[in-house]
């Protein structure tokens, strides 16, 4: 997320995503959402699915380069082979709302350069609390890393000419 949006845009993705998600009400209401509109159906996009749900950056600018994000997770690759890491969270959202026994869902980020896949795992999460969750962690490249290797490969490429 780092190269696409900003750092604080990121942080209020990752929490919109957490609550809405969260366990008791939110997660109940999204088990409902999902059996009425079956918003993370095939025939829907992460981008068209959050959007309707509203899980927006409230900066325009930011949306747009969120649904920029979105779109690009086609590109990842995820921990189930032959899986896009778009197709890898939204059939992890679908399966588990769809589930007898839907989980809350946390939604994280680690460093691409230690892995560079979508990953969706059952675990605990938040260390104070008992309850197992679905987890899905999205690679990212924080900005200025980003930046640098831009800047790097844009003075080699000068240099060649």
């Amino acid at each position: 997320m780092g190269l696409a949006i900003t750092d604080i845009t990121t942080a209020d993705m990752l929490y919109q995503l957490n609550s809405r998600f969260s366990i008791d009400e939110p997660l109940s209401e999204m088990v409902a959402i999902q059996k009425d509109f079956n918003v993370f159906s095939s025939k829907y996009s992460l981008k068209k699915a959050f959007r309707v749900l509203h899980i927006v950056p409230a900066d325009f600018k930011q949306r747009r380069l969120w649904f920029l994000f979105l779109d690009g997770l086609a590109k990842y690759t995820s921990d189930k082979a032959g899986v896009t890491g778009h197709d890898r969270i939204r059939e992890a959202y679908r399966s588990n709302l769809e589930s007898d026994n839907p989980l809350p869902v946390f939604m994280t980020t680690h460093r691409s350069s230690e892995d560079k896949r979508v990953l969706v795992k059952r675990d605990r999460p938040i260390i104070y609390e008992a309850q197992d969750y679905v987890c899905i962690s999205i690679p990212t490249t924080p900005a200025e890393v980003g930046r640098a290797a831009r800047a790097k490969a844009k003075a080699k490429a000068k240099a060649k000419r």
